[in-house]
């Protein structure tokens, strides 16, 4: 007992530094300049008043689904209502950047206290912990801060909770709830909901668990189709394909095998381009692979998983599955998410690719491996200077 408590302490002390030194590593990061990609906010600030569309929208955002010649915002909606009260007392002088540096540092510890509650070795869930907060494009969506990182961020933070509940209680309801939070934030989040509901289950196999579990789901259902029913009079639309479609003509559609190619490139193997003049390595606005920002998921072919963790085979096959549907889904979709330093839409099962680098790389007591922190280390050093050269070069 006396050993368990010492180990929970090291835990909440380690994410407590995790988390100031994220912050003051994302706030130095950021320019300081207000962040006017502000969608969220001007969603939440029209729900203060009253409204469900942007009155007057600035002549820089243009990304609206337009009915009856009003304005509605098409993102999921859990950013504005995460605003709100920030809304409420700032209105549209709140700064995303700012907003974002702060949850992503919080992100961070709880990552931390996750990897800890796995039962990783102190090492193995520092260095991962590292990974994520400045070896992954969570750095970029933490410094940078727009509405669209924003959601990244908001999903990032609930599939952490989420796993951090299967650690614990595993209450069917919680995760449920957490669920359907990642999923209003970041809609192909919603494909993890399966996985912390099998986990759910192996904890509490009865129908009750099932029934816990959707409660909020469903809830989360209901609201979200009356509130795209008094936007566009169907609860099933909320706007995003056609609003897509009209801005960006997908020549296949939004999803379609025909993007497999073109997305398998995108994500696996874009690299810098080499020059012969300064900065000698650079990138266009589609970003770079999660190979090129992120070399320490090639650990992800690494045999077998963690001797020392409880469960960990069971929990790092759930956490590879995650990784394999929410990317899944994007080599089908038309759109890589554009100007950006790394390929952002992973960022929406990062909380799995870390849970299963860190049990894929938790060595036994005794041995020193070098390989783990050294691609860590690499990955940093990649994300640090596309941090450099997104400031310098293209802000």
């Amino acid at each position: 007992m006396a050993e368990y408590a010492r180990g929970h302490a090291r835990n909440l002390i380690d994410a407590l530094l995790a988390t100031l030194l994220a912050y003051a590593a994302y706030w130095f990061s950021n320019d300081g300049a207000f962040m006017f990609f502000n969608y969220h906010l001007h969603l939440a600030v029209s729900l203060l008043e009253g409204r469900l569309y942007i009155a007057d929208p600035p002549s820089w955002l243009t990304e609206f689904a337009f009915v009856g010649g009003k304005a509605y915002v098409y993102f999921d909606p859990l950013p504005a209502i995460f605003l709100l009260p920030l809304a409420a007392l700032w209105r549209l002088d709140v700064n995303l950047a700012r907003v974002s540096i702060a949850v992503g540092a919080v992100n961070v510890g709880l990552i931390r206290l996750l990897l800890g509650r796995l039962g990783v070795r102190r090492s193995t869930a520092n260095w991962a912990t590292l990974l994520l907060a400045v070896g992954t494009v969570h750095f970029y969506a933490a410094w940078y801060g727009n509405t669209w990182m924003l959601g990244h961020l908001l999903a990032v933070a609930a599939l952490t909770l989420a796993w951090l509940e299967t650690t614990g209680r595993a209450n069917p309801f919680l995760l449920g709830l957490l669920c359907a939070l990642a999923a209003t934030s970041r809609g192909p989040a919603a494909l993890a909901t399966p996985l912390f509901l099998f986990l759910a289950f192996r904890r509490r196999p009865r129908f009750r668990t099932l029934f816990e579990f959707g409660i909020p789901l469903f809830l989360t259902f209901l609201a979200l189709a009356a509130y795209n029913y008094a936007r566009f009079g169907n609860p099933l639309d909320n706007g995003y394909i056609s609003a897509n479609q009209a801005l960006l003509n997908p020549e296949h559609g939004s999803f379609s095998w025909h993007y497999l190619g073109k997305n398998l490139h995108q994500y696996f193997w874009l690299m810098p381009r080499v020059q012969g003049t300064w900065p000698y390595l650079t990138f266009d606005d589609h970003g770079l692979s999660l190979l090129a920002t992120t070399p320490a998921v090639l650990l992800l072919l690494r045999p077998g998983w963690s001797e020392r963790a409880p469960d960990a085979r069971v929990l790092g096959r759930v956490a590879l599955a995650g990784c394999v549907l929410i990317q899944g889904l994007y080599l089908l979709y038309f759109w890589d998410g554009w100007r950006q330093f790394g390929s952002r839409y992973t960022l929406d099962y990062t909380p799995f690719l870390i849970v299963a680098l860190a049990l894929k790389n938790d060595l036994p007591e005794g041995r020193r491996g070098w390989l783990f922190p050294a691609l860590v280390l690499l990955s940093v050093a990649m994300n640090v200077w596309g941090t450099w050269f997104w400031r310098v070069q293209r802000m």
